[in-house]
């Protein structure tokens, strides 16, 4: 039996801060695995993270092994190179040469990586890939592949179709096996699967189906989810409910959406369903502060919905020149006010944001080199 947990739980999604934070080249970041797994423990640690910084580029992988062309820089995570796609026109799916899941790109990368997490923490590391709409649209293109959907659908869904079925499904298969657990569940990260990207219409038709065909493909728990955009989506509810679908072990509602929707109508909706809630917290606050807008949010959304303990918050992709006092706020917020059961008045908690150390300097008093 799980026990129950005693606070709110805060995590991130944090890898380029990491890589300044730290001090290391991006390049080597992104293609070094135990250079990122150390960093990535040790920047957990100074800020208090409850959960691992476990991702990675998420978005890059599956792609980049296929073939498509990437940007690397020294000051980001590496990118789609936009400017040329790897499928420009419909033939092209024909001459695609399949990735070997254990081989191809920076998939040895990603194993790895899996396997130096269960050696530092003893559990087993999380499988986490590229949905099957957003790797679309990255190797079609945007316009191209709305287009597709408009025009040529039968295009698209033999295009989902193959990645699905000759991709993603081979290197969820090959991730479990590598880390030995063959039912371990696998979130895809699903972010250009949101309105106004996307209708809800063409959600139903080409990115709910691509879902379940995985799940049929490689059994166990498959979700997608990062998807953002209620605010713009014209029936929030009816969102919320797909998202379900993608992702029926919690709901993820991010900012802004979630500010501009107000945390009691997402967690009156989250209760009617009976599901947790994870609230994505705004990068550009996070970025730009201050300390005390950063508290007051945390306090705004552990009071609207953290109440009955099923709240999870999460940074939303943290800028890499962010501030660390800001961070540290965030955390220092979510200690004081997400303890449980939480106060009546919890407007009237102080939350004290104390002035911490350097991550240069905690890495000294820890005696940590980094091979940079």
């Amino acid at each position: 039996m799980t026990a129950k947990p005693q606070h709110i739980r805060i995590a991130a999604q944090c890898h380029d801060h990491s890589a300044r934070l730290a001090g290391v080249p991006f390049r080597r970041f992104y293609t070094d695995s135990d250079l990122f797994t150390q960093v990535q423990f040790l920047v957990t640690e100074y800020y208090g993270f409850d959960a691992p910084n476990d991702s990675w580029d998420m978005y890059n992988i599956e792609a980049e092994a296929l073939g498509q062309k990437m940007i690397y820089t020294d000051y980001a995570m590496p990118d789609i190179d936009r400017r040329q796609p790897l499928i420009r026109e419909p033939a092209d799916l024909d001459r695609l040469r399949i990735p070997d899941p254990h081989r191809s790109g920076r998939m040895p990368y990603i194993h790895r990586i899996n396997r130096l997490y269960m050696e530092r923490t003893g559990r087993p590391a999380r499988v986490y890939f590229c949905a099957p709409f957003s790797l679309a649209l990255n190797i079609r293109g945007y316009v191209p592949f709305v287009k597709d959907m408009k025009t040529d659908p039968a295009f698209a869904h033999r295009l989902l179709g193959f990645l699905c079925e000759q991709v993603l499904a081979p290197y969820i298969q090959a991730m479990r096996e590598e880390i030995g657990r063959p039912d371990q569940a696998a979130f895809g990260a699903d972010a250009w699967a949101s309105p106004p990207n996307v209708s809800l219409d063409l959600f139903d038709e080409f990115v709910l189906p691509y879902t379940q065909r995985l799940r049929e493909l490689v059994g166990g728990a498959v979700v997608t989810l990062g998807q953002w955009g209620e605010s713009k989506s014209h029936d929030p509810e009816r969102y919320m409910t797909q998202k379900l679908q993608t992702c029926p072990i919690f709901l993820s509602v991010l900012d802004p959406d979630l500010n501009l929707l107000g945390p009691e109508r997402v967690k009156a909706f989250a209760r009617k369903h009976d599901v947790t809630v994870t609230a994505g917290v705004d990068a550009a606050l996070i970025m730009d502060g201050p300390a005390d807008a950063v508290v007051e949010r945390i306090r705004n959304y552990i009071d609207g919905m953290g109440r009955d303990g099923r709240l999870i918050l999460y940074l939303n992709q943290i800028p890499v020149d962010t501030p660390p006092e800001h961070v540290h706020a965030a955390v220092a917020a979510c200690r004081t006010l997400g303890r449980l059961p939480i106060p009546d008045h919890l407007d009237t908690i102080p939350v004290r944001v104390t002035q911490r150390e350097s991550f240069a300097e905690f890495l000294r008093e820890k005696g940590e080199t980094l091979d940079a």
